[in-house]
């Protein structure tokens, strides 16, 4: 019984066949994974090697390509085309290149077959072409050839007959030399008798040049005469053909505005200003002694209507509804031009200011068709003044006498006399009336605005000084003495005196 039981060498032998036992297992599995992974192994192997004759001959056609095409230095074959320097961005420029206009379909995206087959097509039709030419250049070979035989003809023919010219020119030559020796003599006694006409006719042309110059001399007398009587003649009537532009319709001596029956329908615009004369005027634009006052249009109020301040006024001659209001520069409907030289001082500062006075003529409507500038300068140059200018304004200009040599304007002011001398001729040979340019701003109802004085300045003080004047006669300022009298308002007995009343009457000598 002893011995039948398991021992240490039964437990080792188990595990020894147990032990082969699984390694066995694991060497059958292992070569059996062995077998299919050398397997696997084969296959790709297969699969790599077909591949790799697939790529060689992949390879060996695009070299094969890039041989037939021309382009064996390339290596890349630029099939995303990114790369310049590929075969296929090569070969599209070149096809852009040297196709040009066969480029098909299109020079963005070239095709190298249908290039071509535009290409051949072309040249088929090229060479066609030429063909005919070729035919048409024989064509002319025989003609030129048939031509150059002719000619060869007609040279003969003309050696032939040049010499029987030449005979006949030698008897023409001596025929003519005879003839032309007859009128060479019958020339000389031509030019005797011409020279002694001409001597006549130099004779009768200084004769006429001195008639001439005599009428000249007599007509430069009458006019200079013509226009001494015109100028006195103007100066004695002051004529003026004018008319008042409107009248006053209601006047505010309050808020000092007066409206005029000129509106809207005759294009009046603001800051227009008008002189306002007396009723019994002589004349609008005769003067400045019946101008009372004068106002600017603040306001266009309807057709006929305008509202304007007083900007000045005679208060001995106040406005008064019916007074006639006038300026040049308005016209409705029309547009009148005015000539202007000198220096055109509006402020009282010796200087011109004709910024400001170009601003007031183009708001009234009006135009200035020749100026001249404080240089002498004509504007426009060349332009002569015509019968349409209204007015020739002369404002100061020095006198050139009186200039010294030194001074660096005495070019300037003599060209300044020099077109006044000419203009004011042509005003008066045309009919344009020449007023000077202080009379002009009253006319057009200008007043300078600016009233402060400043001492040492060399601006006049423009406020009338001295006492009031003792006669309707007087000039105003002219008396700097007191009269000695004292207003109503201020005696011991104005309590005692009743409320004065007024007689109704008017001084004759303002008249309205």
């Amino acid at each position: 019984m002893a011995g039948s039981k398991p021992t240490a060498v039964h437990f080792s032998l188990v595990f020894f066949v147990m032990l082969t036992l699984i390694f066995m297992l694991l060497f059958y599995l292992g070569v059996q994974e062995q077998t299919a992974t050398a397997a696997k192994l084969k296959v790709k192997e297969d699969e790599a090697a077909s591949a790799r004759t697939t790529i060689d001959n992949n390879l060996n056609d695009i070299n094969a390509l890039k041989t037939l095409l021309g382009y064996e230095g390339l290596e890349q074959v630029g099939a995303g085309g990114n790369d310049e320097n590929s075969v296929v961005a090569t070969a599209k420029k070149d096809l852009v290149t040297y196709g040009r206009d066969q480029v098909q379909p299109s020079p963005t995206s070239p095709v190298v077959v249908k290039t071509v087959q535009s290409m051949a097509t072309a040249l088929k039709a090229t060479q066609e072409q030429s063909q005919q030419r070729n035919t048409s250049v024989q064509d002319v070979s025989a003609r030129l050839q048939a031509e150059k035989t002719a000619m060869t003809n007609l040279i003969e023919q003309l050696r032939t007959t040049q010499e029987t010219s030449e005979q006949q020119l030698q008897k023409l030559v001596t025929d003519q030399t005879e003839k032309i020796a007859e009128k060479d003599r019958e020339i000389q006694k031509t030019r005797q008798e011409l020279a002694a006409e001409r001597v006549a006719r130099e004779q009768i042309s200084d004769e006429l040049n001195r008639v001439r110059r005599s009428l000249s001399d007599e007509i430069a007398l009458l006019e200079k005469a013509i226009e001494t009587l015109r100028i006195d003649l103007n100066a004695l009537e002051n004529l003026s053909f004018d008319k008042p532009d409107g009248a006053i319709v209601r006047v505010d001596n309050v808020t000092r505005r007066v409206w005029i029956n000129i509106g809207s329908k005759d294009y009046l615009r603001p800051q227009v200003t008008f002189s306002v004369y007396t009723q019994n005027n002589r004349g609008v634009g005769r003067g400045s002694e019946d101008i009372k006052a004068k106002v600017e249009v603040t306001k266009i109020t309807n057709r006929n209507l305008a509202e304007c301040r007083i900007i000045q006024e005679d208060f001995d001659r106040p406005i008064q509804a019916g007074d006639p209001v006038y300026s040049p520069l308005f016209e409705p409907g029309a547009t009148e031009f005015f000539s202007f030289m000198g220096i055109l001082d509006m402020d009282g500062d010796g200087k011109s200011d004709r910024e400001l006075l170009h601003d007031i003529i183009t708001n009234a409507g009006a135009d200035v068709e020749i100026e001249i500038d404080d240089q002498g300068n004509r504007s426009p140059e060349g332009r002569k003044m015509s019968v349409k200018t209204k007015f020739l304004v002369v404002g100061d200009i020095p006198d050139p006498s009186k200039i010294p040599g030194t001074d660096e304007r005495q070019e300037e002011i003599q060209k300044m006399f020099d077109e006044k001398i000419a203009l004011e001729r042509a005003a008066l040979r045309q009919g344009i009336r020449i007023i000077t340019f202080r009379d002009f701003l009253n006319y057009i109802g200008y007043e300078n605005k600016e009233r402060l004085f400043v001492a040492g300045g060399d601006r006049k003080y423009n406020l009338k000084a001295g006492s009031r004047s003792t006669g309707t006669d007087e000039v105003l300022g002219a008396n700097r003495l007191s009269s000695g009298q004292t207003s109503q308002r201020f005696r011991s007995d104005r309590g005692n005196r009743g409320a004065a009343t007024s007689t109704g009457q008017t001084s004759k000598k303002f008249g309205n």
